[in-house]
């Protein structure tokens, strides 16, 4: 039975070993896995390759990254160099101020930026911020200079609130004496974007204090020093955590200036209340010992941020604050320029120093009378008395004899009618008129009546403050003409000397000695004659020598007093008042020009300035928190 059965039972189990055909949705399974896995290894692949990119070919950019998030390069300002005076005493300096600075990549997103400046009461500032947009991600940008010392206590208190920004103690510039010379030393600002595209390889940033006016300008270069480096580690706040290399700045090289800084302040003081300018210079150099212009400004308020308001109001105020009158101010010499016509006629024989002239009080000339200053006239004058009375017939008989080119050549060889050279770019150069210049430019022949007022300094001719004074001194000292100069030698900080002056010789005049001496003779007879106009300037130990001068700003109409004409007018068409003087007579120390705008009258009211300033210096005037000894100084003006 069991063997019958064993046939069938093999048969049922053969059946159970039957493979079966693989269903369909199997091999969709199985293609899914394959695709997966390509999927997989492509993607293993990339990340591979992108892992290989980034740290074989970019691995030197992306360490770069990293250092500048964990390490920064800080800026150690240099210390801007000093102006000092001719006896060291400080006039320009520097002090130790905060500012805000903020790192790009660190900042939070400018809504919130802007709420946490607020909190400072910075926000006056915001118009900083677009600047953060187009800085380089870890490049320190200036949000504000010179914080207060309340800003800066609340923010180091709260500093975990401020990230990206921190603070910088960096040295700015201070002007002890506020206003005092602020023309002559000039100002800093920040540096606008043609500063830097013209800075080249020098190491300027955006938000720097440069020179932008006067001697800050001038010697831009080695004033500013050159800034040091500090290498520092951050934290994840940008908190600085350790200091890892430095290199140190430079100090910039301190000025010496031939300014006396006393003489300075009395100028100024004497110049307070008048629209004008006041030069005084050493007629045996060129050295300026003193220069002024008022109104005038305070540079401090440029050390360190300038309001558009304050800046609004300085740029269009109508009296001109930020013109340096002592040498951009343009204004016809008047009664100075005689000086010229008279040297001028002696040397080429036109007349001798007896020749006479009578003035009746008017000159004729073709169609046209011209009068004098004096009504009825001087009377029968020759050169001396021409000069001591300031006679404009006798000057306009002398310059229809000498012809306008004449007059024209020795004014340019005195220096007239171009830039001394003492600030190069921000001179004016005045005009000496010629035939040939009005030719070229007014396309016009010259008119014989134009050369009369020409010779009593009117008409087209314009001069400078400093002009006038190389004038005076070229006469003074004989013919010698020196290029005005104030920076006498440049200093290291240890006080090595780098660079000492010398004075510049423009040219010898080649004019006769006789013939100065007796021009001199005649200015000093302007102060010591009992008829001179500037008796105003007479000194009772000292020889002065001067000459008065008015500048007419509009005619003067026929038939009017001119007192009264003037008294009339609105202030900005009177004339301008000219004093211009030298001494001591026998061997001459100091030039002091005084031109004063829109005065109304001739020089022969500020000639007692002059005087003031010439004894300060000459024999010593006490000064007292920036102003004269009063009883001193009543003595002088007595």
């Amino acid at each position: 039975m069991l063997r019958a059965n064993r046939p069938q039972e093999n048969a049922a189990s053969s059946d159970m070993y039957v493979q079966r055909s693989p269903l369909p949705h199997d091999d969709a399974l199985r293609r899914r896995l394959r695709g997966l896995a390509v999927i997989i290894l492509i993607a293993l692949f990339l990340l591979l390759a992108r892992a290989w990119h980034l740290q074989v070919m970019d691995g030197d950019y992306y360490l770069r990254l990293s250092e500048q998030n964990r390490l920064r390069r800080l800026q150690i300002k240099s210390l801007r160099g000093k102006v000092l005076d001719r006896h060291r005493r400080v006039l320009a300096d520097n002090r130790a101020a905060y500012s805000l600075m903020a790192v790009p990549e660190d900042l939070p997103p400018a809504d919130v930026l802007h709420t946490l400046l607020q909190k400072l009461d910075i926000e006056a500032e915001l118009k900083a911020l677009p600047a953060l947009t187009t800085a380089a991600a870890f490049t320190p940008v200036l949000i504000q200079r010179d914080l207060s010392r309340d800003r800066v206590a609340y923010f180091a208190e709260h500093r975990m609130d401020f990230p990206g920004l921190f603070l910088e103690v960096e040295p700015l510039r201070s002007y002890p004496y506020g206003t005092l010379a602020a023309h002559l030393l000039g100002y800093l600002g920040e540096i606008n974007e043609a500063q830097l595209q013209h800075s080249g390889n020098e190491d300027y940033q955006p938000g720097d204090l440069v020179g932008q006016y006067g001697l800050e300008r001038m010697y831009e270069t080695i004033l500013r020093g050159t800034h040091g480096v500090r290498q520092v580690e951050v934290d994840t706040f940008g908190r600085e955590t350790q200091a890892i290399a430095e290199r140190p700045s430079i100090p910039g090289v301190n000025l010496i200036l031939t300014l006396d800084l006393h003489l300075q302040q009395l100028v100024e003081y004497l110049l307070e209340e008048h629209t004008g300018a006041i030069v005084a210079l050493d007629p045996r150099n060129g050295q300026i010992l003193a220069l002024a212009s008022n109104p005038t400004f305070d540079p401090n308020t440029f050390a360190t941020h300038l309001s558009e308001a304050t800046w609004t109001a300085l740029a269009t105020n109508p009296r001109h604050p930020l013109s340096n009158r002592a040498i951009q101010g343009q204004y016809p010499p008047g009664s100075v320029f005689k000086i010229i016509t008279a040297l001028a006629a002696l040397e080429e024989g036109v007349i001798t120093p007896r020749t006479t002239v009578c003035c009746g009080g008017n000159y004729v000339y073709g169609s046209r009378t011209y009068r004098d200053w004096k009504r009825g006239g001087h009377g029968c004058v020759d050169l001396y008395q021409a000069l001591v009375q300031s006679c404009d017939v006798f000057f306009y008989h002398v310059g229809q004899e000498l012809g306008v080119d004449r007059i024209a050549r020795y004014a340019r060889a005195f220096g007239l009618g171009r830039a001394t050279g003492f600030a190069p770019g921000a001179e004016k150069d005045g005009l000496i008129p010629s035939s040939e210049w009005k030719r070229q430019a007014r396309g016009q022949p010259w008119y014989g009546g134009e050369t009369l007022s020409v010779a009593i300094g009117q008409g087209y001719t314009l001069t400078t403050p400093l002009q006038v004074a190389t004038l005076l001194a070229t006469l003074a000292n004989g013919g010698t003409l020196y290029q005005p100069y104030v920076v006498l030698q440049q200093e290291s900080v240890d006080g090595t000397v780098l660079k000492q002056t010398a004075p510049q010789v423009v040219r010898q005049l080649n004019v006769r000695s006789e013939h100065i001496a007796r021009v001199q003779q005649g200015l000093w007879g302007v102060v010591h004659d009992p008829k001179g106009t500037g008796k105003a300037a007479r000194h009772e130990h000292i020889a002065i020598a001067g000459k008065t001068g008015t500048a007419q700003v509009v005619r003067l109409p026929k038939h009017v007093d001119a007192r009264k004409f003037q008294e009339q007018l609105p202030e900005h068409q009177r004339d301008h008042a000219w004093f211009a003087a030298f001494a001591p007579v026998e061997a001459p120390r100091i030039v002091v020009v005084v031109m004063i705008e829109n005065a109304g009258k001739g020089g022969s009211r500020f000639a007692e300035l002059a005087k003031t300033i010439i004894d300060a210096h000459l024999l010593g005037l006490q000064m007292t928190a920036g102003r004269p000894d009063t009883a001193m100084l009543r003595s002088l003006t007595d």
